[in-house]
Order: C-alpha cells, then structure tokens, then sequence
C-alpha cells in the first residue's frame, strides 16, 4: 500500500569529475626529459652493478630491471620530442 504523501524521489546528484585539472594534467616535455635522464641513469646503474654483482644469480634480474628501466628511458624520450 502506498502513502500519497511520500515524497518524490530526490533527483540523481551531478557526476563528480573524477580528476581535478590542476593536479592531474599530461606531464611537459621538460618533465618527459628529466624522466628519461632519471631512467637512462638508473638503467646505466643497473647494468654496473650486475657486472660488480659476478657470480650470484640474482645478477640476471638485475639486468632484466636496467633493460626495462632503459625502455622506459627511451619511451619519456620520445614523449618529449613528440611534445
């Protein structure tokens, strides 16, 4: 049994954006290169120390993370000359 006097249903509140523009925008090229600088570096790093690292097994993961953070070196690099 319904009651006459219920109130209409509330309408449906407006859509919250999901990211605020000012704190999450698309990096700059400049911030692309400093990236790329940043994982070329650790890459290099990486690569040193699984030579220093002779011997021990774990050398070889080492090396699969420098030649990752080499691809992804080169990918920021390649942002930034898009940009």
């Amino acid at each position: 049994m319904s009651d006459s006097t219920d109130p209409a249903p509330a309408p449906a509140p407006a859509p919250v954006p999901a990211e605020h523009p000012d704190v999450f925008r698309a990096p700059t090229p400049r911030e692309h290169r400093i990236a790329a600088a940043l994982f070329i570096g650790m890459a290099v790093g990486f690569v040193l120390l699984f030579y220093v690292l002779s011997g021990w097994w774990f050398r070889w993961v080492i090396l699969a993370i420098g030649g990752y953070s080499l691809l992804d070196g080169v990918r920021h690099w390649r942002e930034a000359q898009r940009a």
